[in-house]
Formats: C-alpha cells, structure tokens, sequence
C-alpha cells in the first residue's frame, strides 16, 4: 500500500467542521452585553462613557474629560473656561437671533457639553443629583 495523502485542511472552512463552535442565543447576549457594558464604560465616537453608579464618579470624570477632550474639544472649552451669554446696556440676555456667529457658535458648544453631561449619566444619579 503506498503512501496516502491526508488533506489537513479538508472540512477546516465548511460547517461539517469538527471543531466548530456552538453559537446559542446565550452566548450571543452574553457577547452583546460585554461589549455594552465596553461602550458604557469607555465611550465610543458617538457618545460618551456613562456614569452607572454614584461610586465610580472619580473615575468617570477622568474618562470623560477625557473624552470631551478628543471628540467635543470645543464643547470641553466651554466646561473648562465657561461661556457667559453676551448682555446688552440693559443687562439682559442678548436673544439668539441677534448674537453674532462666534456668539452662536460658543453658546452651541455650551449646549452641547450640558447635553452630553446629562446623556452620559442615568437617569437615578441625575435626579437625586438636581
């Protein structure tokens, strides 16, 4: 009998591999639920990290300054130097429509850091907190 040739690689890409995983909707929410919790506790491109509980604050303010720093820069500046509303000779608000575009522009930031402030922590830290 000669030599046989075995085909290490036979089966290796098809599903009647031997050494597939098995995939359950368990272990489906289980990876969904990691890269949650991932997100929440770093933040992604698109939202901030989210302060869950009351103890990790020291924490989340790090990563979220942080944060504020690469992806809202401009929003940061307004949390870290304030922005004040211009006022007129009678020491009123000037009203939006008449502010000038740098105005407009500053005042868009600001609202922009208090909305990510309030998106990045729940609900319950953010009414005891008011």
């Amino acid at each position: 009998m000669g030599e046989e040739f075995y085909n290490t690689f036979y089966k290796a890409f098809t599903s009647e591999s031997s050494e597939t995983s098995i995939v359950t909707p368990k272990t489906i929410t289980k990876a969904i639920n990691d890269n949650i919790k991932h997100d929440n506790f770093y933040g992604t491109y698109s939202k901030p990290p989210k302060l869950e509980n009351i103890e990790d604050y020291t924490w989340w303010k790090e990563r979220f300054l942080n944060w504020t720093k690469a992806y809202a820069h401009e929003s940061w500046f307004c949390l870290e130097f304030g922005y004040n509303r211009p006022i007129n000779d009678k020491h009123e608000e000037i009203h939006l429509n008449d502010l000038s575009d740098e105005d407009k522009r500053k005042f868009s930031f600001e609202q922009k850091m208090i909305a990510l402030i309030q998106q990045s922590i729940t609900d319950d830290i953010l009414f005891v907190s008011s």
